[in-house]
């Protein structure tokens, strides 16, 4: 709705007619002049550029994908008519680099990322060679996106004059023993690392809210005694590491926030450090709905 970008391409031709600048050695090598022809350098005006080459390639693909829904081909099929005369260009490593965003085609930015998502998610298949998605749970590509979402979401729509939003990385806190096993440092180059996922904290209040995404296709599994469903011990014990060895001086709460696939969850558990909330986010439904409810969770764990 918007129109393509344009960006002058550099072109090179052997025309009739002068336009640009004449390429001598060139014209030379092609014995142009026998033709009454010229080589010409020129610059083109044209919205056959990197950035519609890339989103031009991406629709192609999807295309070709097996695991492309017909519906979504169809209505991909209606926008490549509009970029006709557009070469396809895939967005390697090589290609990314070329792209230089400015108040022109900023709007490009979210439609490239996608690209480049589906081109990192992309891989042949051994038995019949067409083109199919990487599994994005194995990948854990989902993971990473949803942890980002949440951060984001909140950092944009909370109010920062009351609330700071950030993903800190916290080290493990020292015994006060630790003389009696000597120099630690050692040791302390193989722990792993305390980095968050999402931290909340209230600034009026003191309140410090550390934020455990998990994107799992189920947040509870059987218990090994019993049918009973329990919660995974590991992503317990994870959000409660990260509460005992954060610095913050105030109150601090965790939570665990997983996406609702089939166990739907709203409670909190006191612990040793504070309160652990657990939560699920049904996303499958109207964007409206998906932003209240991760508002007022905040601002109830809060």
């Amino acid at each position: 709705r918007s129109g393509f970008h344009r960006s002058y391409i550099q072109r090179e031709e052997e025309l009739s007619t002068l336009r640009g600048k004449i390429n001598v050695q060139e014209s030379i090598n092609r014995l142009s002049s026998q033709r009454k022809m010229l080589v010409c350098d020129y610059d083109e005006y044209s919205t056959d550029d990197i950035f519609n080459q890339i989103l031009n390639y991406t629709i192609a693909a999807l295309l070709r994908n097996p695991n492309v829904d017909i519906s979504i081909k169809k209505d991909l099929k209606r926008q490549k008519m509009f970029f006709a005369g557009i070469d396809e260009i895939a967005p390697t490593k090589t290609n990314r680099k070329k792209l230089t965003y400015n108040r022109n085609n900023i709007t490009y930015k979210l439609l490239i990322c996608i690209a480049v998502m589906l081109y990192d998610n992309t891989t042949i298949n051994e038995e019949d060679g067409k083109e199919t998605f990487k599994d994005f749970f194995r990948e854990e590509q989902m993971q990473k996106v949803y942890e980002m979402f949440l951060l984001n979401f909140y950092a944009m729509h909370l109010d920062r004059s009351k609330y700071r939003v950030y993903a800190p990385k916290f080290t493990w806190l020292k015994s006060s023993e630790q003389d009696l096993w000597g120099d630690v440092e050692e040791a302390d180059a193989l722990m792993p690392e305390l980095r968050t996922d999402i931290v909340i904290e209230n600034k009026e209040k003191g309140i410090q809210l550390i934020i455990d995404a998990k994107y799992y296709q189920s947040a509870l599994v059987k218990s090994h005694h019993s049918d009973a469903k329990k919660f995974r011990r590991d992503h317990i014990s994870q959000v409660f590491t990260y509460m005992v060895n954060s610095p913050f001086e105030g109150t601090k709460r965790g939570a665990l926030l997983y996406p609702t696939v089939v166990d739907i969850l709203d409670g909190k558990q006191n612990i040793l450090s504070g309160w652990v909330f657990f939560k699920s986010i049904n996303l499958d439904r109207d964007w409206q709905d998906i932003s209240n409810e991760l508002l007022v969770f905040a601002e109830k764990a809060n």
